[in-house]
């Protein structure tokens, strides 16, 4: 049976590599007050962006329903497709239970796995990259599960945030609530341990900063793929993408991908970061 991978636009996967690779991805939904958009398709990130930094009122956002799942799991099953469905973490979105639901509901049982990747962003992307390369490749369900959790059990994700307000408005904060009410004026550099955010330094200096995301990155070691993440400083996350090409094996181009609206809400401006995925 042909395989499709299914993930959903937490996973911030480039358009033309999603076209390439024919992943298929549900949209979360961003909400400026009582006005909704579908994440990507009715609201691009350029225009979120531009809100984003204009308005008082902070964006919220919420998972796709478990009808948006049901519909896509649908026409797969109807087009005799096994499905193997990668999703942003579970302690960040209600996504994989929308997912799960939706499966139930289709009564797909062996012909669909589900993944929590624990993962947001590229952390979460790079898996399903994997995924759908193998499936294009051949490999069964099993093989492009097993494709995508080999690179989920090597990626590391760290984000340096100018300010931790829409975190803690979202209530995606986590472990890195103890932050919160700090009088000193940091920058912290946040990571996802078991799906949940933690920190991982705290930093004085936007500039130091992005100094030690790059320190931590060589500190991965050799590196089979690595995304330069960004909200709205594109400049800055192309700086750094160009000072990290030697520490890639066969000296790979590091990506450089815009954090879509339904994750950058929860992040704010001036967000830089870094998804690496250690070397086999």
């Amino acid at each position: 049976m042909t395989i499709q991978v299914v993930t959903d636009s937490g996973a911030d996967v480039p358009e033309d590599l999603r076209k390439e690779l024919g992943i298929l991805t549900i949209p979360l939904i961003v909400s400026f007050g009582t006005e909704s958009y579908r994440d990507g398709v009715d609201l691009s990130g350029e225009d979120f962006y531009k809100r984003l930094v204009a308005e008082e009122d902070m964006p919220t956002t919420s998972q796709p329903s478990v009808g948006d799942f049901s519909e896509v799991y649908k026409e797969l099953k109807t087009s005799s497709k096994e499905i193997l469905s990668i999703h942003i973490s579970g302690k960040l979105s209600g996504t994989m239970n929308s997912a799960t639901q939706a499966a139930a509901l289709e009564d797909l049982g062996d012909t669909i796995r589900i993944l929590d990747s624990q993962q947001a962003s590229m952390g979460l992307g790079f898996s399903v990259i994997a995924a759908a390369e193998a499936a294009k490749n051949g490999a069964t369900l099993a093989e492009a599960a097993a494709a995508a959790e080999s690179v989920l059990e090597r990626t590391t994700t760290y984000i340096l945030f100018d300010t931790l307000k829409y975190l803690e408005k979202g209530g995606r904060i986590g472990r890195a609530s103890a932050l919160l009410g700090s009088v000193l004026q940091l920058k912290p550099i946040l990571t996802l341990e078991d799906g949940e955010i933690a920190t991982k330094a705290k930093i004085r200096t936007l500039q130091k900063g992005v100094r030690t995301l790059e320190q931590l990155t060589e500190d991965c070691g050799d590196l089979e793929s690595v995304a330069v993440l960004y909200t709205t400083d594109q400049t800055e996350a192309d700086n750094l993408a160009g000072r990290l090409r030697n520490s890639f094996v066969n000296n790979a181009k590091p990506l450089t991908v815009r954090i879509s609206p339904a994750v950058g809400a929860h992040g704010g401006p001036g967000v830089i970061g870094m998804i690496c995925v250690s070397a086999k």
